[in-house]
């Protein structure tokens, strides 16, 4: 029977929390859904845990070398046969009730791109609001749907064809970032669902709240590669380069403490690639300040975030 939902989910070293997201997975899994788990060379008990979910569920299974989550997530798709597209972090919460939202939708509407809401909490603090839906369901451009700069990739729901010819890049953080904005701009049609679809867990260790120089050369790399698209599409891609480039300027800052010399000399080579046209054209205000006077607010940002360094 061919599936009509592939919901991908990389592990890695989760033992702590792959139960509870197994469980939010399973409790509510129809047959028009298929489970992909991919371990990626966990040295903890997530194996042992997923062994046991063999036992009472049907789902396609793979235990891997460590090879890092862009990886991961590129064998999830090489493995799905469904015609759309979901993915969950392992240390995640799939919301109550949302795999019945999902399926109808896509039975019924049968867009490109779906987009959800989510919810963060703390690690050890969840809270157990229901998932409420209010009617408010939109189609939309995807010029809309970047407008708020969420890219989590386990945030929509895709049509497996927007990701023909596009893979995460292995080796690379913030590869959503680097990946998502590519796959919505190939979608024709989409639509905003008023549904929490992700419980995200906030943990004080996770990349997030790290900050090395390779995230620089990452966030320079995207640059690079949306500065190339800009004139396939002035507004669309105006708009991820503004949100971008205020990323950008303020990993800088958080990474200067560790080689203030790189970190300036990646400063001059974005601002040689992204220019004050382009971020006018994207009518972000903050964007437009962030270049036009990117060394007084460089200045100021790593005066905001010395104290967490110091």
């Amino acid at each position: 029977m061919s599936k009509l939902l592939s919901i991908i989910i990389p592990v890695y070293n989760v033992e702590l929390y792959l139960d509870e997201c197994l469980e939010s997975v399973f409790n509510q899994v129809t047959d028009d859904v298929e489970v992909i788990i991919i371990n990626d060379g966990s040295k903890d008990r997530s194996n042992e845990i997923i062994e046991k979910y063999k036992c009472k569920y049907q789902f396609k299974y793979i235990n891997q070398a460590n090879q890092g989550i862009s990886f991961t997530r590129n064998v999830g798709l090489k493995q799905s046969s469904a015609d759309y597209i979901s993915f969950l972090d392992s240390d995640d919460i799939l919301a109550e009730g949302v795999i019945n939202k999902i399926i109808t939708e896509l039975t019924i509407s049968k867009i490109d791109l779906y987009k959800f809401k989510y919810k963060k909490f703390i690690d050890g603090e969840r809270d157990h609001e229901p998932c409420l839906s209010f009617g408010h369901d939109l189609l939309v451009s995807k010029n809309k749907i970047i407008e708020d700069n969420d890219f989590y990739c386990w945030q929509y729901v895709f049509k497996r064809e927007l990701f023909n010819g596009i893979e995460f890049d292995c080796g690379r953080c913030f590869e959503d970032q680097l990946v998502i904005p590519l796959v919505i701009y190939q979608a024709a049609t989409c639509k905003l669902i008023d549904y929490i679809i992700v419980y995200y867990r906030v943990r004080k260790l996770s990349i997030t709240n790290l900050v090395t120089l390779s995230y620089i050369d990452d966030a320079l790399f995207g640059l690079h590669r949306y500065a190339e698209k800009y004139s396939e599409d002035k507004p669309y891609f105006s708009k991820i380069l503004a949100e971008q480039y205020i990323s950008f300027l303020s990993k800088c800052a958080r990474a200067d403490h560790l080689d203030h010399l790189n970190v300036t000399k990646t400063i001059d080579k974005a601002n040689k690639l992204i220019t004050i046209n382009m971020m006018i054209n994207s009518k972000n205000i903050k964007a437009i300040i962030f270049r036009v006077l990117n060394k007084m607010v460089f200045y100021r940002l790593r005066i905001v975030t010395r104290k967490d360094y110091c």
